[in-house]
């Protein structure tokens, strides 16, 4: 496998039950079919997810930043789709969740980072920003890069930040815990 051959590497933890679970949670989020290893994610994202509408590879782990980005980065431009990167904590809190994003462009490839799942009123999801940047809708058609925010003001985005974690606390099953 070549995510355990390099030397000097340290092997990249294995996708567990939990990244599972939320990147199918994505996938509904755009109303995706899925399929799982696709072309070189499979190598270097093993375990990864490729959603066939919006032809996007999603990857979840509980690992920070920057374990990921080089396999990210040679995915996204390899396959030329955008690559999600969903991070959880290691302890399972879902408002830990964050989500880095590959955009392979004509020449480069841009970076989006340390993006929170957000959830409009009407129960449209976005990843938005820390800070200042672009806001990213999930669409049944693929991510639509905005410069304005879906949200007014910080006390409307936090209402939307925790909408967006009941919201994935409510797919939870059982006693399962991220």
């Amino acid at each position: 496998m070549l995510h355990t051959v390099l030397k000097g590497s340290v092997p990249l933890p294995a996708v567990t039950r939990a990244d599972r679970k939320i990147m199918h949670h994505v996938a509904t989020l755009m109303h995706s079919s899925t399929s799982s290893g696709h072309g070189l994610a499979a190598a270097l994202l093993p375990g990864s997810l490729f959603l066939k509408t919006p032809a996007v590879i999603v990857h979840a782990a509980a690992s920070q930043s920057p374990l990921f980005l080089g396999e990210a980065e040679v995915v996204a431009i390899a396959m030329g789709c955008p690559v999600l990167l969903l991070r959880r904590s290691a302890d399972g809190s879902a408002p830990d969740l964050t989500v880095d994003v590959a955009l392979p462009g004509p020449a480069d490839l841009s970076w989006l980072l340390d993006y929170r799942l957000y959830r409009t009123l009407a129960g449209d999801n976005w990843l938005v920003p820390p800070g200042s940047g672009p806001s990213i809708q999930l669409m049944r058609h693929g991510l639509f890069l905005s410069e304005h925010a879906p949200y007014s003001d910080h006390w409307d985005c936090d209402a939307g930040l925790d909408r967006a974690s009941a919201h994935l606390a409510s797919h939870r099953i059982g006693g399962w815990s991220w």
